[in-house]
């Protein structure tokens, strides 16, 4: 029986890769390249606990009918929820990623962050419902001894001074009492208004004017019973702007809720968010040569083999990317965190796939060292093929479930898989392992004499040099 034929029809499937690669950078090329996701522009994130049941696909048509169709949901709890938006307006006090030099940062004062001889980090806090002397989360840690710009100072907080602060591009709140060190003038001190509370007088006249209306409407109460004034719920204070109008419809048709975070990412951030993602993946490339350069060192030159797959994973990303360009175009597709966990697991499925391949490559080498490498290579394609088919089609079957039936907050990530685990099952075949076969016989070599105008050497000839 004839043993198909994977290897000697290479240029065929080079050509196939490259074309789609073209097309591919083409997409790329034609503007918007891609369109970019809160997290890689700005954008606003709102921790919102419900204090009534509420449904997701509701409360995501709700900030849609508000204008913010774009807005991402993700559930964290019994009817609470993590809400990403485009920027809205923030008021005075709450947590707020900044561009250095903008409006913010008047006033030349700074800090050292940490008391007089501390060590280790300090925390920067975000506030609750915009109130300065309430901190709440936790904004960022930085080293003591940081030196940050103060923007805002508040001196009547109940525990002391508060500053909010920047440094190294994060930005917060921490006591006056946890900072040292001040050089320049502090800016002019924001006035903050105290929390209303109860107070023993507050309470007692509330009381006294509860019972008296009690006695003039209910003529058959009973002198001694003692009147004891309802508790109800203290409204919320609206926020000012954009975010005050959200909150108060929500509130209008959700019922009371609270805010537990708010904060917006500033443009600044979005850059290292940028660079962050760009960084991881160049990381991952490198480790990937290096663990496969280790693994096969026991064939000759194993460092083709980690070579041949970073080129064949480097089609799959390209791929991708050229996919979601297209898909930015014609449908709106945003590239958001998202999609760079996607474009992550593509490629550690694109290596493993590669690997499994070039395993077989490895023991066929060695059950016949003088066989010539295209026919191991062969017959290792035709050994895993089935298997690689198997696997990939079982995950695609997977991921289509989830596109029809799962939510939009995974959209992005499961359209990655869906396009990278396609290129990836194919590059594991076409590419990896016949670049390995061409890298072998000179083909690489004589494609350059061409290209030069030279007379490229007979095979026969290139292989014995």
């Amino acid at each position: 029986m004839k043993t198909l034929d994977l290897v000697s029809n290479r240029r065929w499937l080079f050509l196939a890769s490259g074309l789609s690669a073209v097309v591919a950078l083409v997409l790329l090329a034609i503007p918007p390249t891609l369109r970019p996701g809160i997290e890689f522009t700005s954008g606003t994130t709102m921790l919102l606990q419900f204090q009534q049941p509420v449904q997701q696909i509701a409360l995501r048509d709700e900030l849609a009918r508000l204008g913010h169709a774009e807005a991402r949901i993700q559930s964290t709890g019994a009817s609470e929820f993590l809400v990403r938006t485009k920027s809205l307006q923030v008021p005075e006090g709450s947590f707020s990623e900044v561009e250095p030099g903008g409006p913010a940062t008047q006033g030349g004062a700074t800090v050292r962050l940490g008391a007089e001889g501390a060590s280790g980090d300090v925390v920067l806090r975000a506030v609750r419902q915009g109130d300065p002397c309430q901190f709440g989360i936790e904004a960022a840690t930085l080293p003591a001894g940081t030196e940050a710009r103060v923007l805002e100072q508040h001196r009547n907080c109940p525990s002391g001074a508060v500053y909010r602060v920047q440094a190294l591009g994060n930005t917060g709140y921490i006591a006056a009492s946890d900072t040292h060190g001040l050089v320049g003038a502090l800016p002019t001190p924001v006035p903050t208004a105290p929390a209303a509370t109860a107070t023993p007088a507050a309470t007692a006249a509330a009381t006294a004017a509860a019972t008296s209306a009690a006695g003039a409407t209910d003529a058959s109460a009973t002198p001694s019973a003692s009147a004891t004034p309802a508790v109800t719920a203290t409204p919320r204070p609206p926020a000012p702007g954009e975010r005050g109008t959200i909150e108060t419809a929500l509130e209008q048709r959700f019922g009371p809720f609270e805010v537990k975070e708010f904060a917006t990412v500033s443009p600044v951030v979005s850059k290292v968010a940028v660079r962050n993602a760009s960084v991881a993946v160049v990381i991952a490339a490198f480790a990937i040569l290096a663990y496969i350069a280790f693994a096969f060192s026991s064939v000759p030159r194993p460092i083709r083999y980690g070579t041949c797959a970073i080129i064949a994973t480097l089609h799959d990303v390209i791929i991708v990317l050229g996919a979601f360009s297209l898909f930015g175009k014609l449908f709106g597709v945003e590239v958001n965190l998202m999609f760079v966990t996607g474009l992550l697991t593509v490629i550690g499925f694109s290596v493993h796939d590669t690997i499994v391949v070039f395993d077989r490559i490895r023991e066929n080498v060695r059950l016949a060292p003088t066989a010539p490498l295209a026919d191991n290579v062969n017959a290792a394609l035709v050994q895993t093929i089935g298997r690689s088919l198997n696997t990939s089609i079982t995950v695609l079957l997977t991921v289509l479930a989830l596109l029809l039936l799962g939510g939009v907050t995974i959209q992005s990530f499961l359209l990655v898989l869906l396009v990278g685990i396609v290129a990836g099952t194919y590059s594991s075949v076409g590419i990896a392992a016949q670049l390995l076969v061409s890298w072998d016989e000179g083909d690489f070599g004589r494609a350059f004499d061409r290209l030069r105008g030279r007379r490229p050497a007979p095979a026969v000839e290139a292989d014995r040099a």
